[in-house]
């Protein structure tokens, strides 16, 4: 590998461009797009993702959206990454599902909180395909239609519990269902096969070796420990799809230190103008240029990361200046006119009339009127 004329600021708006934050994308092209260009959205909370395309595309509706995961079926809302929800791109789905599927569906703090509730993994096996053909049968369901459903077909899960979740989620992992369409405004799922056609995954290496690549145009530059971050997969794993990217990057300076880029990617980032600044984005919570690396490479000022990550898994809205998080914002809607209200952790005076810009597009996004507040810089 080759050091190449290079800067932070360079990798910075690299990112940018890549994650489709700055430029963002243009008013025809597909959601479907959008979310294979950035590897999915995360979805546990469904406003949250929404604004997150929202600052990604321009003139974005959520009509638009619902569009794609429920007409078009060109997104899919299911648990992927690190196990945890996503809109994914419905291409993208066989292989992802065959990387995440086998490591997720039995990892973590699931086996002992079915274990609580009295399902071992046999008895959760046997559950997951009950799953698939109540679904067959009856499908689509809410979680509480499938709770009664295995209920009523002998399997001994207690519908008071989160149990049925934890199933449904495992199933998911599996392949067997996805999230489709509201059913009276609760989530419901269906059979996969039924919902989406999709084709055979690539062989084992093949996945690995498209994920790290995916991920490296998405994010770069970056470093192995964030891509496993991203990802969540076992070690061994990131380690052979990273090695397999080992003649197609080179080492440039990022945020946290030297970071990998894509051979193509840095041939683009040199020879492109700089995204033009200042640019400023209000990402939805939980967005994937934070969660996309590991700490010591994200894009946040020292000691400010605590405002972001106040606990409890939550992370907050963030304000993007030039490819830094120099704010958090919220929703207030506890006045008449419901209010963009921006704190900031950063320099963000000189910056109101982007600002303003961008909570204006909010409210176009939701379909009502709001306004700006600007809150006292938070201290730390």
């Amino acid at each position: 590998m080759v050091a190449m004329p290079h800067s932070i600021e360079r990798a910075v708006r690299t990112r940018l461009r890549e994650q489709r934050i700055a430029p963002r994308a243009s008013e025809d092209t597909p959601v479907a797009d959008v979310v294979r260009d950035v590897v999915g959205i995360q979805a546990q909370e469904k406003p949250a993702a929404a604004l997150s395309l929202r600052a990604r595309r321009r003139g974005l509706t959520t009509v638009d959206i619902e569009h794609a995961l429920y007409e078009e079926r060109s997104i899919v809302r299911t648990w992927c990454m690190r196990g945890t929800l996503h809109y994914v791109a419905t291409e993208d789905l066989p292989w992802l599902l065959a990387l995440c599927g086998p490591t997720f569906a039995t990892r973590g703090p699931e086996p002992r909180r079915l274990a609580a509730w009295g399902l071992d993994n046999d008895t959760a096996e046997t559950a997951v395909e009950t799953i698939g053909e109540v679904l067959a049968d009856e499908g689509p369901l809410t979680k509480q239609g499938i709770a009664e459903a295995l209920v009523a077909r002998g399997t001994d899960v207690d519908p008071s519990t989160q149990a049925p979740w934890f199933l449904i989620r495992r199933a998911a992992l599996c392949g067997v269902c996805c999230e489709v369409a509201p059913i009276d405004g609760k989530n419901a799922y269906d059979r996969l096969d039924s919902w989406v056609d999709l084709d055979d995954p690539p062989a084992d290496d093949e996945r690995l070796a498209t994920l790290a690549r995916r991920y490296l145009t998405a994010y770069g530059p970056a470093t192995r420990a964030d891509f496993a971050a991203w990802c969540g997969l076992y070690a061994t794993d990131v380690k052979t799809a990273w090695a397999s990217l080992a003649d197609e990057t080179t080492e440039v300076p990022a945020p946290g230190g030297m970071a990998s880029v894509l051979d193509t990617v840095a041939d683009v980032a040199l020879d492109d103008p700089l995204v033009p600044f200042p640019t400023v984005r209000l990402l939805g919570g939980y967005d994937s240029y934070l969660l996309g690396y590991a700490k010591e490479n994200r894009v946040i000022p020292n000691d400010t990361e605590s405002h972001l990550w106040p606990g409890g898994g939550i992370i907050r809205p963030a304000v993007v200046r030039d490819g830094w998080t120099m704010g958090i914002w919220r929703l207030d809607r506890s006045r008449a006119t419901t209010a963009v209200e921006v704190t900031p952790l950063g320099p963000l005076d000189d910056a109101r009339a982007e600002l303003a810009a961008e909570a204006s597009d909010v409210g176009r996004f939701l379909g009502e009127p709001v306004e700006l507040r600007l809150e006292p810089r938070l201290e730390w």
